[in-house]
């Protein structure tokens, strides 16, 4: 686990520090304009834009607005600890006033050049060379998880598809999209009631246990 001032923060701290004014985000995106939608799905909506930096800068930037906190909550958990570079890291997030009594909320990542894995994968310009390196990379991300991410406890992603793969301007991948990664003991099963990931992907063995642990990851 990394060693940065992020860690030397209490989550309240951490969570203030990345906290921005939704202002940014309306000007960054041109008030969420149509031409800058990236997802519509039926919980969230996906966005891109250029956020202005105070230095003058710029930064090409994508926009997710999530209808509960406890999705915001999770991920910002996650990611004050887990550093890794083939593991995306949540740079800001905000809150948006949907009416007087609801809120959305809108997490913040930095656009990744080349987007997400399956865009690619039937694209004959991607070289086998190319497809190799990138499946390294993301055997490097859920190894981590698994084994490096805490000394009594480890993390399953427990939806870890194609979609979830983000590629940078060097095709390095980057595993994203932890709204159902959950936390177990060490060469412990977790147990659960219900399968939140894509079924396309799911371990079969879930069908037996009713459980996750890191085979469930691998096997997607």
């Amino acid at each position: 686990m990394s060693s940065s001032s992020t860690q030397e923060m209490n989550f309240e701290e951490y969570v203030r520090s990345l906290l921005i004014p939704i202002e940014e985000i309306e000007y960054a995106t041109n008030n969420f304009a149509d031409e800058n939608l990236l997802t519509r799905g039926s919980s969230f909506h996906v966005y891109k834009g250029q956020l202005l930096l105070q230095q003058g800068d710029s930064i090409n930037i994508v926009a997710r607005i999530c209808p509960q906190w406890v999705i915001v909550d999770t991920e910002l958990m996650f990611f004050q600890h887990l550093k890794h570079k083939n593991i995306v890291s949540t740079y800001k997030w905000t809150l948006k006033d949907i009416d007087k009594d609801d809120e959305a909320f809108i997490i913040i990542n930095k656009y990744e050049a080349n987007e997400s894995l399956d865009k690619h994968l039937g694209s004959p310009t991607l070289t086998w060379m190319q497809r190799l390196l990138i499946c390294v990379g993301v055997a490097h991300a859920p190894s981590y998880l698994h084994y490096d991410a805490g000394e009594n406890h480890y993390l399953i992603h427990g939806n870890i598809r194609s979609s979830k793969i983000l590629l940078d301007h060097n095709w390095e991948p980057k595993l994203h999209g932890f709204k159902f990664a959950v936390i177990a003991k060490t060469h412990h099963l977790h147990l659960t009631g219900k399968y939140n990931g894509s079924l396309h992907y799911m371990d079969p063995a879930y069908e037996d246990t009713r459980g996750l642990n890191h085979k469930s990851d691998i096997f997607s």
